[in-house]
């Protein structure tokens, strides 16, 4: 909402009590503070569990997640949590502290929404504690809560590997929409200009040998496709948490490796179509090297830039864009080219 509406909605909310909304606004919005749930089952450390159960009875009907019960001392520091099922299944006589998990999956308010939602999806559980700086319990960030940040974050990554910001543009204005899509395709037309130079560098190649032309849009392709193939498995399994930013050589070397296996396959088979249609070795080598080259770097570019990106603090998702998928046309033409002329003399 803008300021001018919030200001009069939280002023109507003056008499019902507006200070939990308050406390609510001043954290960021995609921190853990700003989308955590203030309602939560915080009990003393020499709470009997018949006293929790009294508690859960009369005082934390409306919890919205009553699955946790989250233990503090004086002082209202988070020190453990327990399960409904650990409650039930103890002596009533039993104190809290004694059956508690002292080993608690804990965020601080300013820590960024995603990271939150990579906790609850690696540890598999229904709710995340919130903390202050003293580590004193605020509030929880709810399961449902977190598929709506896989949403959102999904949304804005997509978004940002296509070149089309990172917002809803659904709903914007044609001028809004062209202005945030202008500098992103910018980047490919500039990638399409040196291309041109670079073919127009080898133009007296091409007029010794037409056919090289024909095989320029498959070789551009074929490295364009592996290399964003490889940007979106990397860039994925960095959101989602299955792949580290310190494991940038392991997932390299897998993609480079991928790259070329599949380069040598296809090399192979696009050579032999050229053998069989201009009967020409030089010809057929030459494009099955350029292809092999072509896959094989463009894989290496694609997983090597968003784990880049990410050792930086930069979104990796930047890199599957125009910006990636340009360069790889442009080192694809320069193999082609380069090695055509080695192995045809010219």
């Amino acid at each position: 909402m803008t300021d001018e509406i919030s200001d009069v909605i939280l002023e109507r909310m003056k008499n019902e009590g507006s200070e939990e909304v308050e406390g609510l606004l001043s954290y960021g919005n995609d921190t853990a503070g700003g989308i955590m749930v203030p309602d939560f089952i915080a009990l003393k450390l020499d709470t009997t569990a018949a006293d929790a159960i009294a508690s859960l009875q009369k005082e934390f009907l409306d919890v919205e997640m009553p699955f946790y019960l989250y233990v503090v001392d004086e002082y209202s520091k988070l020190v453990g949590v327990s399960s409904l099922r650990q409650l039930v299944v103890v002596p009533p006589e039993t104190p809290l502290k004694n059956f508690m998990t002292t080993d608690v999956f804990s965020v601080q308010t300013d820590v960024d929404q995603e990271v939150v939602a990579k906790i609850v999806a690696r540890y598999d559980i229904l709710a995340v504690p919130v903390v202050d700086e003293s580590n004193c319990l605020v509030g929880i960030v709810t399961v449902d809560d977190v598929i709506d940040i896989f949403r959102e974050e999904a949304t804005e990554d997509m978004l940002k590997m296509v070149g089309a910001g990172e917002q809803f543009v659904e709903t914007q204005s044609v001028f809004r929409s062209t202005r945030i899509r202008a500098p992103w395709l910018f980047a490919s037309c500039i990638g399409g200009i040196v291309a041109f130079y670079i073919i127009g560098h080898y133009e007296s190649t091409l007029n010794k040998i037409v056919y090289l032309a024909a095989f320029i849009p498959v070789i551009m392709g074929m490295g364009g496709n592996i290399g964003t193939q490889s940007s979106t498995i990397v860039v994925r399994g960095l959101a989602t948490g299955r792949l580290n930013r310190r494991d940038i050589g392991s997932v390299v070397l897998k993609e480079l490796s991928i790259g070329l296996i599949l380069g040598m396959f296809y090399g192979v088979l696009i050579g032999s179509v050229a053998q069989f249609r201009y009967t020409l070795a030089g010809l057929a080598a030459a494009v099955g090297l350029a292809v092999l080259c072509s896959m094989s770097v463009a894989a290496l570019v694609g997983s090597l830039v968003p784990m880049l990106f990410a050792r930086m603090n930069i979104d990796p998702a930047v890199a599957t864009g125009p910006f990636v998928t340009t360069s790889i046309d442009i080192i694809s033409i320069f193999f082609y080219f380069v090695i055509a002329t080695a192995l045809l003399g010219l």
